[in-house]
């Protein structure tokens, strides 16, 4: 009972928001998602890890800088700097330099290097959005479903109290002499089915509300009272398409061949395999860089007099340089040769992936704009079904009234009732999912 008095009494926050009780609608929903999401805040440390990569690759071309400076001791035989002969002494020398490396030519390495870091900010800015719409897509199913149970419990609770005041109608005409005792039994087992039936949409309901609230990272311990129908009143859509489905097919499979994330994220592999290509292939270029630096020293004999001072020396052992140095890889044991042809395995690998990706995606566009149709009339004919349902069971229970016809007919009539109104109920659902996703496809924004 207590079970059952919380799922009534969310339905009841649902429908009127009391007592406090905030109601959530798709986009509530996945709004909240994409704030919580851990694969995206993941991603979002990941972009910025990679765009580290960016600032190497410029850095790469500005000139190193090195400073040195040391201190020795030399006790015993060694080298006099003076007379460049072994004395035994004990000398202190200090020395000091500058240097500059600035590369000139490195076989186009360095610019393919850059190119591959935009390119992977790039490729980087397009996975999140597709993070971003994957997420949105997953909270959107799992709403309609969440959706779907919670409107059946108001079916099921309305049949059920209706089940509930025809078994006392029964009884009461039972005693009268109007009735058998076997409508009544057929009256009880009905209002047996529909108190189950309501018990377990309930456990339904609650099963799907937890996978929406996994979908969203929402704390499952926490109340969450969603829009009754909101998904299913949003559909508005003409019950003869504006456009042919050949027609849309094409103008929608045109935009998102362009558009779409997965295929940007196809189109950006594709470059940063070939820029891979381009810098193996500058391994067999020769390598050119300029290098410039300054040195000086101190040197003084330990224990002697004499010496020019600190800064005297400094300024007369000052020397300069600067060099040109020019690097050709003549024989690398094939290391470059194989490098190379992996590369180029790898940048056909993209081309065939991105081929791919393109034919699944037409695939894609086609069955979501056939299913939409295939929805579209589903849910015109379930209309005309629920009504036809409706008016019968609705002369069935008439007639079951006055005697005219059995509960047998009765519970049939209740049956083809419900299944119909539940499965237009599902139609409206999908219509509604299904519809996001080609207008996803075409462009507009799902959050």
């Amino acid at each position: 009972m207590m079970k059952r008095f919380l799922f009534l009494f969310t339905l009841c926050a649902a429908g009127v928001g009391g007592f406090g009780q905030d109601v959530w609608d798709v986009q509530d929903c996945i709004g909240y998602a994409l704030e919580h999401n851990r694969d995206l805040k993941k991603q979002q440390w990941t972009a910025r890890g990679n765009r580290l990569q960016h600032v190497e690759a410029f850095t790469a071309f500005l000139p190193s800088v090195s400073a040195s400076s040391g201190a020795s001791y030399s006790l015993g035989r060694s080298v006099d700097p003076e007379t460049n002969t072994y004395n035994t002494v004990s000398n202190f020398n200090n020395d000091y330099s500058l240097g500059l490396s600035l590369p000139l030519f490195q076989g186009g390495r360095l610019v393919q290097q850059l190119k591959m870091s935009l390119v992977q900010q790039q490729y980087d800015k397009t996975y999140m959005e597709e993070l971003k719409d994957r997420t949105a897509l997953n909270v959107m199913n799992a709403f309609a479903q969440a959706v779907y149970y919670q409107q059946l419990g108001v079916y099921a609770r309305e049949k059920l109290e209706e089940s509930r005041a025809r078994l006392r109608q029964v009884r009461r005409q039972c005693e009268l002499g109007l009735k058998s005792q076997a409508d009544v039994v057929l009256v009880e087992a009905q209002h047996a089915q529909d108190d189950y039936d309501l018990t377990h949409t309930e456990s339904l309901w609650e099963n799907a509300l937890l996978e929406l609230k996994q979908q969203m990272n929402y704390p499952a311990d926490d109340s969450l009272a969603l829009v009754p129908g909101g998904m299913a009143d949003d559909v508005s859509m003409p019950d003869v398409p504006v456009l042919s489905v050949h027609e849309e097919v094409i103008r929608t499979y045109a935009y998102a061949g362009l558009h779409h994330t997965s295929s940007q994220l196809s189109r950006l592999n594709v470059r940063s395999q070939l820029y891979a290509r381009r810098q193996a292939l500058g391994n067999f270029f020769p390598t050119v860089s300029f290098s410039a630096g300054v040195s000086s020293s101190y040197f003084r004999r330990l224990g002697a007099s004499g010496y020019d001072a600190f800064h005297q020396q400094f300024k007369n052992n000052l020397g300069e340089y600067f060099t040109f140095n020019v690097s050709l890889p003549l024989f690398q044991r094939l290391g470059n040769v194989m490098n190379y042809r992996r590369r180029k395995y790898q940048y056909r690998i993209a081309q065939e992936n991105q081929a791919q990706q393109q034919e699944e995606l037409l695939a894609e566009v086609q069955q979501a704009v056939l299913q939409r149709e295939a929805l579209r009339k589903e849910c015109r004919q379930k209309r005309r079904q629920v009504e036809a349902d409706s008016l019968a069971y609705s002369v069935v229970a008439r007639k079951f009234e006055e005697g005219l016809a059995g509960a047998i007919d009765l519970r049939t009539a209740a049956a083809s009732l419900s299944s119909s109104r539940a499965s237009l109920w599902q139609c409206r659902l999908d219509l509604y999912v299904q519809s996001r996703v080609v207008a996803y496809y075409r462009g507009e924004p799902l959050y």
